[in-house]
């Protein structure tokens, strides 16, 4: 029975056995043996390892998507919890964990008293991290021929009041990707420099090139975050012939962030070409912004206030970056963000973990939003 299913014991199973983006074959067999002890028919590898089920109700109407998201994070856990990873080197650090346990509570529910009309899709969804997944699972033919209204879905954030509902119309969190600009010349001996043909000029004129790129775009947020940098090796008898800059381009707006990429890679061949030296550009991990519907906003912010639940209304975006993005660029919906607790560890250190006190609010916000949608069928 819906009744029985635990989300707690769940989640710290899905936490004890992370699995990166990519591999999370064993979480999503976990997953879908879940739906099935529901009465469920899960669709399975949508997307990669992703999973979907369509529940209808009785009656016509429009279709809502939940999503939640649950692979995990290539860092050493540093907890003190009976359920740490027992996977060396993988844990759950941003709780995909919690956000999965979350949905699948919604789906014991949903077994029990379905919706009274339309359709309710429930999305699982796998490489998040790497920002992957959801097009992947938005371009499968089991979700690109659906008609979808409503998409939904929420991260749980640290710094904000535990059950406190974090909401903001237009863009939730930004579009990032990271960028490695690798310049390829000639070396030679230390002795003849002019031998060979070093890319350490065209390199610092790269980095400062990644610096100044924000200050083109002033009517958007933008950052652009240098992350790494290599001349040459340590040797001190080679002039060097090879140089990488990586760093992180960020930006609330998507046309800004297009822009700024283009920007970039105009500028690195012009370069590059001064110095003689060949360049490649590659992109990695990129996500686009995560824009919000006014109305579908409001829906999340009316199911809140229906609850008791605190709203706080963001006045900038959220500069990481989150893949459901690809659902809302081709549906309306709406990221949200629920409060781990004002003092919890943040999301991405090896002492994180997800909160359970709040699954239950995740749980309630969704119904909500699926019996404003909806409506509530009978037992």
């Amino acid at each position: 029975m819906a009744n029985e299913f635990d989300p707690v014991t769940l989640r710290h199973t899905l936490h004890q056995t992370p699995e990166l983006s990519n591999h999370e074959a064993l979480t999503a067999r976990t997953i879908a043996a879940q739906l099935r002890q529901f009465g469920f028919h899960p669709a399975t590898d949508i997307g990669g390892h992703g999973i979907l089920v369509t529940i209808q109700g009785t009656a016509p109407g429009p279709t809502t998507l939940l999503r939640a998201d649950f692979d995990a994070l290539p860092i050493e856990e540093r907890g003190s919890q009976a359920y740490c990873s027992q996977h060396p080197g993988v844990m759950h650090a941003c709780g995909h964990d919690g956000h999965t346990a979350a949905l699948l509570a919604v789906a014991a529910e949903l077994s029990h008293i379905p919706p009274a009309r339309g359709t309710v899709l429930l999305a699982f969804q796998p490489a998040e991290e790497t920002g992957e997944g959801a097009a992947r699972m938005c371009e499968s033919p089991e979700i690109a021929n659906v008609q979808i209204d409503n998409v939904y879905a929420f991260h749980n954030l640290p710094g904000f009041n535990q059950h406190q509902i974090v909401v903001r119309p237009g863009t939730f969190a930004c579009a990032s990707t990271g960028v490695a600009i690798e310049l390829y010349g000639k070396t030679s001996h230390a002795a003849y420099p002019e031998r060979g043909i070093s890319p350490a000029s065209a390199m610092t004129g790269v980095m400062h090139t990644l610096t100044q790129l924000p200050d083109a775009y002033p009517d958007a947020n933008r950052l652009v975050t240098l992350v790494h940098a290599q001349l040459g090796e340590p040797a001190y008898g080679v002039a060097p012939g090879q140089a990488t800059v990586m760093a992180t381009l960020r930006s609330d707006d998507n046309a800004c962030f297009h822009a700024m990429k283009a920007d970039l890679v105009d500028k690195a061949n012009t370069l590059a070409a001064r110095a003689g030296l060949t360049v490649n550009v590659s992109w990695h991990e990129p996500f686009i912004a995560a824009e919000n519907s006014t109305h579908h906003t409001q829906h999340v912010v009316s199911a809140a206030q229906s609850l008791g639940l605190a709203v706080h209304r963001l006045t900038e975006p959220m500069r990481w970056s989150e893949d459901v993005a690809e659902f809302l660029a081709r549906w309306p919906g709406a990221l949200f963000g629920i409060g781990s607790g004002e003092h919890h560890p943040q999301l991405h250190n090896p002492d994180y973990d997800f909160p359970d006190a709040i699954l239950p609010t995740a749980k309630a916000i969704f119904t909500a939003l699926v019996a404003e949608h909806h409506g509530r069928g009978t037992d």
